[in-house]
């Protein structure tokens, strides 16, 4: 039934996102560039492009590209935006009106660190099991966003009564946890 495949998505999703590392890192983007819509914007479109992957082409990727290697992507990734944080720190610099390379930063880490993760998974072997891939698409869209705005507001209301440095500080900690954790293979 269509609207089952619908809901069901929507809710495998929303669930499997609730304290998940894409959205940890859309409390904390959004913290620290002050700019919850631009945050939540960059998280969608790069969720949107995981989705489809995993909705349509999600065995020719899993062939083309060994699990490992793009677990070890995210990684290093998380671990170079911890770096990046802490040089900001360090530097007193990091206008927080950067668009541009929050909107990238944002994107490329949430792109990367959704391929084969769990909620990717779940999209792949929802799709394959259903005949409205469609609607597996549309209801797992609707659950990222439903989790990734209560992570952009809750991340740009800590911003209005925490200093930027303490906000940076406790970004790059989060970062460095969750690369560590998805090196040591428990993400």
């Amino acid at each position: 039934m269509l609207i089952e495949a619908l809901i069901s998505s929507m809710g495998v999703v929303f669930l499997a996102e609730l304290g998940d590392k894409t959205m940890l890192a859309t409390i904390c983007f959004s913290a620290q560039c002050r700019k919850p819509l631009l945050v939540l914007v960059a998280s969608m479109l790069a969720l949107t492009c995981a989705t489809v992957l995993a909705v349509v082409a999600g065995t020719v990727l899993a062939a083309a590209l060994p699990l490992q290697l793009i677990i070890y992507l995210s990684a290093i990734i998380f671990l170079s935006m911890s770096v990046y944080t802490l040089v900001e720190i360090d530097s007193g610099t990091g206008d927080t009106n950067k668009i541009t390379g929050t909107f990238l930063s944002m994107a490329s880490l949430v792109f990367v660190s959704e391929l084969g993760d769990k909620t990717q998974l779940a999209c792949l072997a929802l799709a394959a099991e259903s005949p409205y891939p469609v609607a597996i698409f549309i209801g797992a869209i609707a659950g990222f966003f439903a989790a990734n705005s209560i992570a952009a507001v809750a991340g740009h209301r800590l911003a209005g009564s925490i200093p930027i440095r303490v906000i940076r500080g406790a970004t790059a900690t989060v970062f460095i946890i969750i690369g560590t954790l998805v090196l040591l293979g428990v993400l």
